[in-house]
């Protein structure tokens, strides 16, 4: 029998980098805690901290918990349910754990009525039956962990909403599976978890890819205002109004009570004409903004100069002003007729205006709200976009209410920074690990190429045709696919785009790829695996093929990660890196707001090959300012790389790697 700290274990065995996880979880989550996991894939992460988050979860002195698992990534759903079956294989039955798997309504449901908020799923049964169509397909969530797509299959051959079904089997649940912004986005965590019968306090978080985690917490206070979304939304609202007017004709001659009706009316009526003055004056400001611009693509702005405009436009007037309260309140009341040609998941222009008011109003002194403006596409009149500096805003109060957490992610490095940047509860256990991999240095060997760079003041013809040389070294020993990753389009169009590579079929992403053509990309390479045709497939960091994209079967046999993508000296990046050296220190500040954030992303390539323990490939970098002490502090301490100081280095080494490693005469799928 297991010891009570490893009861819920997901295989027999357990790995050397999974026993030590389980264990620093117990410990911290025992009193409440955090742990902070840089734990690379192939040592079983999420068993590990589903493992010590069931426990704790189980086992709190103040009553069980629900444990909340966060992910941004559809394919880590099914990971943790698949994981949580074979839990379940190893305990009593009565001691099953219930699961509820959620993604995003609009992905759940089959229409939802913007104005109204109700969808369609349930409009064919009739409703004596649905209430029995819920309860049945609310014992199907909990008699055994579901992936989604089975509750979504069998809701709409049944015609019951998998939606609200789901969220009505939570209360009854032990873990929950669901997106980071049902918890860091407030707005929806205030209308989502109090509905499903759940409060922080009560929940034990499991946040996975934990590195993603700041930029999305920054995109749930980013909005963007421009002068059409106001002429936009005043058209909204003079609409609206026109309908509220009708509406109180009708109450009039039914000699109905009109009162309430009324007082819509005014705010609709005082709201409307703010809007107009709101239109002028906003106008006149990004005119002015505009000139002040001059050549640069952008500028930093104060959000309190926005504010003071709008709130100046709504007590401009003759009559009984609207308070800012009132005026986002009624913008959040527009109803207009649909357009069917309108995107349904494209909200009103009123909705959006109130958005950024409400964000710019609730962070008045908050230093870490920044406001840019720029013409990026609209060159006539501009737009002012709303940035969140410091992710800790949010996530702090999140943390300081929950019962602990785990964050994970093979590239959280270094831990702390993590830890800072979210400003975790420093009255509570908090521990920051790395964690090896048994298999990694030996399976996934890491060369530098030390005789190239992509640095802009050391670019040149010369350079090119050694990283071109360092490649093809790569690409005739390499028996298998080999995916190569870039900073940006203009280098990929630069190295790769004017270089030749016969042998190869190239498969190049493009800017805005879509979720499909992702797919179509990843069965081209299964596909050509099954032909004996070797692919060569080339991305850019950040982008869609180097983040969150599974390379199963050991897909890829080589991984070549070329520069570093460093962020553009931006207006906005320059603020994140003023505000993170005034917070953190200057000493901190290229490293936490540049430098690791690149690295990262270089890891996050560079872990794309590796899905499983027997997975095995070879990556190269060519960069040899990654081996600089700067960057080299970025990387994770265990990390081993061998240098090469050029092609035929290059060429030798890999050759070395698939003597040592044959392409396996099967692949498992």
């Amino acid at each position: 029998m297991p010891a009570p700290q490893f009861e819920f274990l997901a295989h027999e065995t357990l790995r050397e980098g999974q026993v030590r996880m389980i264990r620093d979880g117990n410990e911290v989550l025992e009193n409440n805690g955090f742990l902070f996991a840089a734990a690379p894939t192939g040592i079983g992460k999420t068993a590990a901290s589903l493992s010590s988050a069931l426990f704790a979860a189980k086992n709190h002195p103040e009553g069980e918990k629900k444990l909340l698992f966060l992910t941004g990534r559809q394919s880590q759903h099914r990971i943790v349910v698949d994981s949580v079956r074979k839990i379940n294989e190893r305990l009593e039955s009565n001691e099953s754990i219930k699961l509820v798997d959620m993604i995003g309504r609009e992905s759940m449901c089959i229409e939802v009525n913007r104005i109204t908020g109700k969808c369609t799923c349930e409009a064919d049964v009739p409703e004596d039956m649905r209430t029995l169509g819920r309860n049945n397909l609310r014992h199907f969530i909990l008699e055994g962990p579901r992936h989604v797509d089975e509750v979504i299959e069998l809701g709409r051959k049944r015609g019951i909403c998998s939606w609200s079904t789901a969220r009505s089997s939570v209360k009854d649940s032990d873990v929950i599976v669901c997106d980071y912004n049902h918890v860091f986005v407030e707005k929806i965590r205030d209308a989502s978890l109090p509905s499903m019968g759940l409060e922080i306090e009560d929940t034990i978080l499991i946040v996975d890819e934990a590195h993603n985690l700041p930029k999305r917490i920054r995109m749930g206070l980013e909005r963007r205002l421009t002068n059409q979304v106001i002429r936009d939304a005043y058209n909204e609202m003079e609409e609206h109004r026109g309908h509220l007017d009708k509406q109180i004709s009708q109450l009039i001659n039914s000699n109905s009570n009109i009162d309430f009706h009324n007082e819509d009316l005014n705010n609709a009526k005082k709201s409307e004409a703010a809007l107009s003055r709101i239109r002028t004056s906003v106008g006149k400001y990004f005119s002015d903004l505009k000139k002040m611009l001059g050549k640069q693509e952008e500028m930093m702005t104060h959000p309190s100069e926005l504010l003071g405009i709008i709130e100046n436009s709504l007590l401009e007037t003759i009559d009984e002003p609207i308070s800012l309260t009132n005026f986002i309140r009624t913008l959040l009341e527009v109803q207009v007729d649909q357009d069917e040609e309108l995107d349904d998941n494209q909200d009103l222009a009123s909705y959006r205006l109130a958005e950024i008011l409400e964000i710019l109003d609730g962070n008045r002194e908050e230093k870490a709200l920044a406001t840019v403006f720029d013409l990026l596409g609209l060159k006539e009149e501009g737009r002012i976009t709303t940035y969140l500096l410091d992710p800790g805003v949010i996530s702090q109060s999140v943390f300081s209410r929950c019962s602990g957490a785990i964050l994970m992610s093979g590239t959280l490095f270094p831990p702390s920074m993590y830890g800072e940047i979210l400003r975790v509860p420093n009255n509570r256990p908090v521990r920051y690990e790395e964690y090896s991999s048994p298999f990694e240095n030996d399976r996934r060997p890491v060369l530098l190429a030390t005789d190239v760079t992509t640095k802009y003041a050391n670019r040149s013809e010369e350079n090119t045709r050694k990283i071109r040389e360092h490649i093809h070294s790569v690409l005739r020993q390499t028996p298998g696919h080999v995916a190569i990753f870039l900073p940006s389009y203009e280098l990929l169009e630069d190295i790769i785009n004017d270089g030749s590579w016969p042998g190869r079929r190239v498969i190049v992403e493009e800017r805005n790829w879509t979720k499909f053509q992702v797919e179509n990309a990843l069965n081209q390479l299964k596909r050509s695996r099954d032909a004996g045709q070797r692919c060569m497939l080339v991305g850019v960091y950040n982008a869609r093929l180097s983040e969150g994209v599974d390379y199963d079967s050991n897909i890829l046999d080589a991984v070549i990660c070329i520069g570093i993508p460093m962020a553009r000296p931006t207006a906005s990046n320059q603020a994140l890196r003023d505000y993170v050296s005034e917070r953190f220190g200057e000493k901190n500040a290229w490293k936490y707001s540049a430098a690791q954030p690149a690295i990262n992303s270089i890891l996050q390539a560079m872990g794309r090959p590796i899905r499983k323990a027997e997975d095995r490939a070879i990556v190269v970098i060519l960069d040899r300012r990654v081996g600089d002490r700067g960057y080299r502090s970025c990387l994770p301490s265990n990390l081993n790389m061998f240098e090469s100081v050029d092609s035929g280095s290059t060429e030798r080494l890999v050759t070395r790697f698939f003597t040592r490693h044959p392409k396996p005469a099967r692949h498992s799928e």
